[in-house]
């Protein structure tokens, strides 16, 4: 009889375990669900009549005494916030933008942990735009893409992650952006239009600035660490079960977005025109996802790994994607 009483209290005990845990995580992913749809909802609640255009320019990025460009560069270092109120009327850097709700999803043979493991699929939130003010296929378009994960809700509430890739620094010319390979190391590119060098070089000198007091002697303008993404535990429970002082993982130091092979390129001037989801099949966008762990050779040289999809299927250009939506930049470790 004790013997059938500690069995069944035992039964009873991982019943309810797993119900309690199913019950949890279920309820952590509702609550996830709710927030992108709200978040979403923001984005795209205040489209514009048009394709708005707002001039990147130096006479911005003072209000007086204070260095309003400084200002804000600090913020996107130390801000989790996903939204925010500008005191200006427009964005000092990257002005002009698409956002797009769509899916981050990693493939079975991925390596890595966290938002790299294999099978993960998270909801995104990604705004593309251009550095500088120029916005058509004549201008030299410093091209990227900043991307919001929604990995699920923890104890400290719900939590999102960010990322960002560009093609180069300077820009180039080219008749489709959709075409350009982004890293999270770009190249250099080439020289800003003469008329904006000035505008570059004061971007460029406030925003080391800005690095230099989170990433100290390891700031690199060019460079944006991705590897805080495999520390994330997308399944509320440690990414190691060994007790050890740390969880373990294992993340890529770089990252490449290149479109899918499939892809059907478009032929619009503006490259938020371009990037309307609305002209492509299935009114969606796809690109491959790329890893490659740091090898001194550097990023030219890097053996990549295809592990994923990033597609994005709705789009919207809109005062809250331009001005409200917040990415924080994480400092390097």
């Amino acid at each position: 009889m004790r013997n059938s009483f500690t069995a069944w209290c035992f039964f009873t005990l991982l019943i309810t375990h797993f119900y309690c845990s199913s019950s949890t995580n279920s309820q952590s992913k509702d609550a996830t669900e709710r927030y992108y749809d709200h978040a979403v909802q923001e984005v795209f609640s205040d489209p514009y009549p048009f394709l708005p255009q707002y001039e990147v320019s130096r006479d911005l990025f003072d209000k007086g005494r204070e260095n309003i460009l400084l200002k804000h560069a600090k913020r996107t270092l130390s801000s989790n916030a996903d939204f925010v109120e500008l005191e200006t009327k427009q964005k000092l850097l990257q002005a002009n933008g698409i956002c797009f709700a769509g899916t981050w999803r990693i493939a079975n043979d991925s390596p890595y942990s966290g938002l790299y493991a294999s099978s993960t699929n998270a909801p995104v939130i990604v705004r593309a735009s251009v550095s500088l003010s120029g916005t058509k296929q004549k201008d030299k378009r410093a091209f990227g893409m900043a991307i919001k994960l929604f990995p699920g809700s923890h104890a400290d509430g719900i939590s999102t992650e960010n990322l960002f890739v560009m093609h180069s620094l300077g820009g180039t010319k080219t008749k489709q952006v959709l075409r350009l390979a982004m890293t999270n190391e770009p190249a250099l590119g080439e020289l800003p239009p003469f008329s904006q060098l000035l505008t570059a070089y004061r971007l460029e000198s406030d925003l080391e600035q800005a690095d230099q007091l989170f990433s100290k002697d390891r700031a690199n303008a060019r460079f944006r660490p991705v590897s805080h993404l495999g520390k994330v535990d997308v399944r509320n429970a440690p990414v190691s079960t060994q007790k050890t002082e740390a969880p373990s993982f294992y993340a890529p130091h770089w990252l490449k977005l290149i479109p899918s092979p499939d892809t059907v390129y478009v032929d619009k001037d503006d490259f938020r025109e371009e990037l309307n989801v609305s002209h492509y099949p299935n009114h969606e966008i796809k690109w491959e996802i790329h890893a490659a762990d740091e090898i001194e050779a550097g990023v030219d040289s890097a053996l990549w790994q295809h592990i994923g999809t990033l597609t994005v299927t709705a789009s919207v250009v809109s005062l809250t994607c331009d001005t409200r939506l917040h990415f924080n930049h994480p400092a390097i470790p």
